[in-house]
């Protein structure tokens, strides 16, 4: 495998695993901590997330060469159960294991790599596609939305069950758009900002559709570019946005 395929092999791997990976890495921090006490919160998630990551990309490794040198069907068996055993993983993490694995692994007629492809998912090759998922605990979404109302932001009689469905991964053309009455600008700003920090979490590449099916704009990406090139880079009122987040 070259090298820019097995880049790109890693980096499908770990965007697979990301959303539900913070998701419930932040759940089970507040469970156990208070996080008020944690001024990072957003960092510390972010780096246990990536080391969790780094942990597995390292165990993947070493099962790929491990069914290398014995491509067998019980080495295969032994890897998976080994892998339903480590903390934090679930389906979503033993599919992108799976895929990965059969990516990855040299001998493709091998009985290692048959049984492997056989617990492949099929279906998470042609998912359908889904909108922003909020990553840390639902309170704080609704927070959010009280802080996006009380700023003016969104309409003060804007409907909360709404708001809520538009950022929980629903089927992008069963989204309600979010009715935004701030600048088109200052709301591209707030979901740059939203996914910066990892609020929210989407498929890489495709924010602007997600943004547009989300909000009802349009042209997303123009959008954001007559904001860059202005002289401060950020749109008018974007501190109205930066305290909003920073007091979530």
């Amino acid at each position: 495998m070259n090298k820019g395929l097995e880049n790109f092999v890693w980096f499908q791997f770990a965007n697979d695993v990301d959303m539900d990976l913070r998701k419930r890495v932040s759940t089970d921090f507040e469970k156990r901590y208070d996080k008020a006490k944690y001024v990072s919160f957003n960092e510390f998630i972010k780096e246990k997330v990536f080391t969790i990551q780094e942990v597995w990309k390292v165990k993947i490794k070493n099962d790929v060469r491990d069914i290398d040198k014995n491509p067998s069907q019980n080495i295969a068996e032994n890897k998976l159960r080994q892998w339903q055993r480590l903390s934090y993983v679930n389906d979503v993490v033993m599919n992108a294991y799976v895929k990965i694995m059969i990516e990855l692994v040299y001998d493709k007629s091998s009985p290692a790599y048959i049984h492997l492809y056989k617990q492949l998912d099929k279906k998470s090759y042609n998912d359908i596609e889904l909108g922003f998922v909020w990553q840390p605990n639902i309170k704080r979404l609704s927070k959010l939305f009280l802080a996006l109302q009380k700023d003016a932001l969104i309409h003060k009689e804007s409907d909360y069950d709404s708001f809520k469905e538009a950022l929980n991964g629903t089927i992008l053309t069963d989204i309600e758009p979010i009715k935004f009455i701030c600048s088109n600008s200052l709301v591209v700003y707030l979901f740059g900002q939203l996914q910066k920090h990892k609020f929210i979490n989407g498929k890489m590449g495709n924010t602007n559709k997600l943004i547009e099916h989300t909000t009802g704009l349009e042209n997303v990406a123009q959008t954001r570019y007559n904001t860059e090139i202005t002289k401060t880079g950020v749109p008018r009122n974007s501190t109205i946005v930066d305290n909003i987040l920073r007091n979530l």
